[in-house]
């Protein structure tokens, strides 16, 4: 890309950032979610700068589908002014410092603590990572179906998206592995080649909206992934992506897991009428106005005073 074209690609991502960032200021505006009682665990790890974005997620997610619990791991950067705005407007949420969730067999940030996090609630309860860059604007059946039926869910990058035992992810990433390829496509390569079981199983999802079933040995099953590919990828290891590569791993290998339905549920470049979650993913997040409106669309039902997902979750315990 040329420096004009790199010059007018920052205008424009500056422009649509703007314009969303004046959007979902809105929903400062919107009512304190109440707690639900549906049974699981809604976990997001946030940046400061994601603060107002992460209101949207959460809350355009539990118009739907209210859990019991909702988690945030925060970054370090999360100030106490963030703390204060989170109670404000969720104010039976957990804040947990992320270095809380550190171990010294897997790197540090990358979100990785995210996940280690996830691994220890898991031994108790179902729990739905979310990303604070998604938006949930129709009813999502099929994840109420997973957390029900105790079965792990990803999110697909395409219709049907292939859950895969170790030889065929290796043959698949073969043919895009060359000298500059990205980290998941040089460990898809060689987690066949690590001494994991011989069933396990892998699936190419994106770690930003993943359902994981109760287990007592996520945690050592996370821990042992991370030390095989270590001892084999060294530094490589260390790169941001691997905790997306380990996610996608320990939830194929996971109870009863299927990808979602794509493009229901997917990235906004493949979206039709039917799409109910969108995962605005960096590339694709300020190069249109579609992030600010359907944060906007998202905001205006938050407001309507219209809560299904409260409504279910009452519905689920009277039955």
């Amino acid at each position: 890309m040329s420096l004009f074209n790199r010059v007018v690609a920052r205008l424009k991502r500056d422009h649509f950032r703007a314009r969303h960032q004046k959007v979902i200021q809105q929903i400062l505006s919107t009512p304190a979610v109440e707690r639900g009682n549906l049974p699981f665990v809604l976990l997001s790890m946030v940046h400061t700068r994601d603060v107002q974005a992460y209101l949207v997620a959460v809350k355009s997610f539990v118009h739907f589908l209210n859990p019991e619990r909702i988690v945030v791991v925060c970054d370090p950067s999360i100030s106490d002014q963030d703390r204060a705005l989170l109670r404000q407007h969720v104010p039976h949420i957990e804040l947990r410092h992320a270095d809380e969730f550190t171990h010294p067999d897997i790197p540090r940030g990358g979100t990785w603590e995210r996940l280690y996090a996830i691994a220890g609630l898991v031994c108790e309860h179902y729990v739905i990572q979310l990303d604070a860059d998604t938006v949930t604007t129709q009813p999502i059946p099929e994840v109420l179906e997973a957390v029900r039926s105790g079965a792990g869910f990803v999110l697909g990058e395409m219709p049907d998206t292939p859950i895969r035992q170790l030889p065929g992810v290796r043959e698949r990433a073969l043919a895009f592995l060359k000298p500059d390829a990205h980290i998941q496509t040089i460990a898809e390569c060689e987690m066949a080649n690590v001494g994991l079981p011989q069933d396990a199983r892998y699936v190419r999802g994106c770690s930003g909206f993943t359902g994981f079933p109760r287990s007592q040995t996520m945690r050592d099953s996370m821990t042992d992934f991370s030390r095989r590919m270590t001892s084999k990828l060294g530094e490589g290891w260390t790169r941001w992506g691997t905790e997306q590569v380990t996610s996608n791993y320990l939830v194929a290998n996971a109870p009863g897991t299927r990808s979602l339905p794509f493009p229901k549920y997917g990235t906004p470049d493949c979206a039709t009428a039917e799409t109910a979650f969108y995962h605005f993913i960096g590339s694709m997040r300020f190069i249109n106005g579609q992030y600010e409106a359907t944060s906007r669309e998202a905001i205006r039902m938050i407001g309507s005073g219209n809560a299904p997902g409260v409504m279910l979750a009452q519905s689920t315990t009277t039955g």
